[in-house]
């Protein structure tokens, strides 16, 4: 059985694109914990508002907060489902011996768009809050 031969170069590429894997999904996981971090820090925030001046009238609900606040955290969740898979893609494609880069452009599209209107939303509970 003739011995495959291993060719460096290409070796060296797939593994600076492991790294490169490795790095996106480790801000990507950064990413999605600033996303929950942000949402627990939201409802908490509304809430001391709402026990510091009681008689001040919110532009909000108690409800809407907590919402809003739940949107962060399973937009972060979502996300960070969504990172997994695509890592698990990523490092199963660069493995494959006709190794092709996947395209990822919908799903950045998708996952900013998200994250655009959860922060919107945020933003403009937080300035009716003030």
């Amino acid at each position: 059985m003739p011995q495959k031969s291993i060719n460096t170069t290409n070796e060296l590429a797939k593994e600076r694109n492991r790294a490169a894997a490795e790095r996106t999904i480790n801000s990507w996981l950064g990413i999605c914990l600033s996303l929950i971090g942000f949402g627990v820090a939201f409802d908490q925030i509304f809430r001391s508002l709402r026990r510091r001046f009681p008689n001040l009238e919110p532009a909000i609900t108690k409800e809407t907060a907590t919402l809003i606040g739940m949107g962060f955290v399973g937009l972060g969740l979502v996300l960070l489902g969504i990172a997994l898979i695509q890592h698990r893609l990523a490092v199963k494609s660069i493995e494959r011996p006709d190794y092709l880069m996947l395209s990822v452009g919908a799903l950045n599209r998708v996952v900013v768009v998200g994250i655009v209107l959860l922060g919107l939303a945020g933003l403009v509970t937080t300035l009716f809050l003030i």
